[in-house]
């Protein structure tokens, strides 16, 4: 496993960008038949590896390895099999006709092609199936990716990238790249086409100026602070297992987790008797227990 404390040099990151660039437009070139059997090849991997791959997510996070299976690894697996289906029809050419006067017999063609180079930058609380979602699409419609895991769950990224070499994908069209902060500010500063980060509201900020800045593309998927809402005719002991499971999972660590709860006035009280009694049945993780629920923090700086 690499050493995600050392700082990663700026040029490593930029020779990897280069690299990525070199290679995409034969990726592209390949077709999407090509693409798509990849993409099946590293559905079946996974799927051979699916125990491997849960219990290094849960090794990194600190997740049950239940939880790791259920929420990201068996999550990716419908993801590659929703590529595999709509790539092909996506990457088809539509035509269509015009609704002004002025044009009104002609017919336009509309193409799809890929940005080129798209940069990735993942979290650590979905480690797997986050930069799996933005990994799969850009790989299948023909664009390479440098991929910058969280320096807290480098060998997540890492096993992302074997199953695509176990796959056959060409060399250099899928690149992880290592670091903290300085190795995602490297990159962005770097040639890419395309830019999707997830992460802080904060550093969310800086990325999107920055691209702004030189007109590049971006995507941001942002922490969040989510309400719940228990109306007065809600089944009290439902809605507060859903809220329970829906704040605990992942140990809290989750951007939709409900972070508050509004509640009407008349069922306040049974549901607060009722929330208690649900997280008190949690079951935390203990030494030589494989039935724990809720897991470890990844870092102190998530409390």
């Amino acid at each position: 496993m690499p050493d995600s404390s050392l700082p990663v040099a700026r040029g490593r990151v930029h020779d990897a960008v280069a690299e990525a660039r070199s290679v995409q437009p034969a990726w592209y070139r390949s077709g999407v038949d090509v693409r798509v059997r990849c993409l099946g090849r590293v559905r079946e991997a996974l799927f051979a590896r699916r125990l491997e791959a849960a219990e290094t997510i849960s090794r990194e996070t600190g997740k049950p390895v239940g939880e790791a299976l259920v929420a990201e690894v068996v999550t990716v697996l419908d993801m590659l099999r929703f590529a595999e289906r709509m790539a092909p029809g996506f990457g088809r050419p539509s035509r269509f006709g015009s609704s002004s006067l002025a044009l009104w017999r002609k017919r336009f063609t509309t193409t799809r092609e890929p940005y080129g180079v798209m940069g990735i930058i993942s979290p650590w609380n979905y480690p797997f199936m986050l930069p799996a979602g933005q990994v799969i699409p850009a790989l299948v419609t023909g664009n390479a990716v440098v991929l910058k895991p969280s320096e807290l769950t480098p060998s997540c990224g890492d096993l992302l990238l074997s199953l695509f070499a176990e796959a056959g994908l060409p060399d250099g069209v899928l690149q992880v790249v290592h670091g903290a902060g300085e190795a995602g500010a490297a990159l962005v500063e770097s040639d890419l086409d395309k830019v999707f980060f997830t992460g802080s509201v904060a550093a969310g900020r800086r990325v999107a100026l920055r691209c702004a800045e030189r007109l590049v593309p971006y995507g941001l998927e942002l922490g969040g602070s989510d309400p719940a809402i228990v109306l007065d005719d809600a089944d009290v002991s439902h809605a507060a297992h859903g809220i329970a499971w829906g704040r605990f999972a992942n140990a809290g660590q989750t951007c939709v987790a409900p972070k508050r709860v509004y509640v009407a006035a008349s069922v306040h009280d049974a549901f607060v008797v009722a929330l208690e009694r649900a997280v008190g049945r949690l079951r935390l993780r203990r030494p030589n227990d494989d039935t724990w629920e809720v897991g470890a923090l990844v870092t102190p700086r998530a409390v």
